[in-house]
């Protein structure tokens, strides 16, 4: 899992005088200022406010003795850049720890007692930069998981294999972008002896899945050779998941697409996409409806996933089956002869 960090116009801003502050998207904030010292804070976000206050927090909650990577997506201008400084602070408001380093990717383990903790955009030089996010992920051999990789910028895919492989389907399952976080939905989707392919985007709508489209495309290729798959099924679960489950579905002959009913078939006027007849399944639940506004939401709603319907067993059934053909073994030929002569 990945937390996104913006900086929006409710942000602790510390610097203004003399500073020009353009908020042109959220991922896209300019700075400017040709007075500020160096080593001056900028912008300050905190995982706590003070209830007087009555803010809601800009940072998550960290697992504590967990390891950290503050990963800072600035572009800097030729004179001027900006670094992260990173402290923690126990319940008595007391440093524990404070880290600042001039690099894109800071690492840290989370002190065992800390009560909340602080990020300062720290400035350095004059001039301006252009802000677009800090990412906060726990240190992982890959990205998001251990296992999984970058296909593009903001781009990544993970890849289930079981043990066992029976079906020939490869499913590949689009993540719904949520406001500041991005991970897999390897945790809605129950294992079973069918390879699955996780795509997600930590950009703004993720792009609804077309800005590196190329990427995507040679990324499920990959996969389904991986596998040995014959064909690919897109899900979808929500309006940005669901357009781009239909649109590779148009791009891969033969294959299959399980979308909701809130699909955004026209996120732009040139990305628009006719509603596919054929091939298409749709997902329902009485409990999550497919009738919400086509717009990013800042929880999508997972549980559609659990409607989903699967063609080889899971490991918990597999068991079971062995265990019932274990007390009822099949009869042979002779004796089930021997058994319809003594009726």
């Amino acid at each position: 899992m990945q937390y996104q960090v913006y900086w929006t116009p409710q942000t602790q801003l510390l610097e203004l005088q003399g500073a020009t502050v353009d908020f042109r998207a959220r991922d896209d904030v300019y700075y400017e200022n040709y007075f500020l010292p160096s080593g001056r804070t900028i912008v300050s976000w905190q995982s706590q406010h003070s209830s007087q206050n009555q803010r809601l927090a800009d940072l998550p909650q960290l697992l504590r003795g967990e390891t950290y990577a503050f990963i800072k997506h600035i572009d800097n201008s030729e004179r001027m850049f900006a670094y992260l400084t990173v402290t923690f602070y126990d319940d008595q408001y007391q440093t524990l720890m404070t880290t600042s380093q001039n690099k894109d990717e800071v690492v840290v383990k989370v002190p065992d007692n800390y009560a909340f903790y602080t990020i300062d955009l720290v400035s350095a030089g004059l001039g301006s930069f252009i802000f677009h996010n800090i990412a906060i992920r726990p240190q992982k051999k890959g990205i998001l998981r251990d296992d999984d990789q970058r296909i593009a910028p903001n781009l990544y895919s993970y890849i289930e294999i079981p043990a066992k492989i029976t079906s020939k389907t490869l499913r590949v399952i689009f993540s719904e972008p949520e406001d500041q976080v991005t991970d897999y939905m390897a945790d809605w989707v129950k294992e079973t002896q069918q390879a699955v392919q996780y795509i997600a985007s930590s950009a703004i709508n993720a792009r609804y899945y077309r800005q590196d489209e190329q990427a995507v495309t040679m990324a499920i290729k990959q996969a389904r050779k991986q596998v040995h798959a014959r064909r690919v099924e897109f899900i979808g679960y929500g309006p940005i998941s669901s357009y781009a489950a239909l649109y590779y579905q148009s791009q891969f002959k033969g294959s299959l697409a399980t979308i909701s009913e809130d699909v955004n078939l026209v996120p732009a006027p040139d990305l628009r996409l006719e509603r596919a007849v054929t091939g298409v399944n749709y997902l329902s639940n009485p409990i999550a409806p497919n009738y919400t506004l086509a717009v990013q939401v800042i929880r999508p709603k997972y549980e559609r996933l659990d409607m989903l319907t699967y063609e080889t067993p899971t490991p918990e059934e597999v068991r079971l089956q062995a265990a019932y053909d274990a007390t009822h073994p099949k009869k042979n030929a002779v004796a089930r002869f021997f058994t319809a002569n003594k009726k």
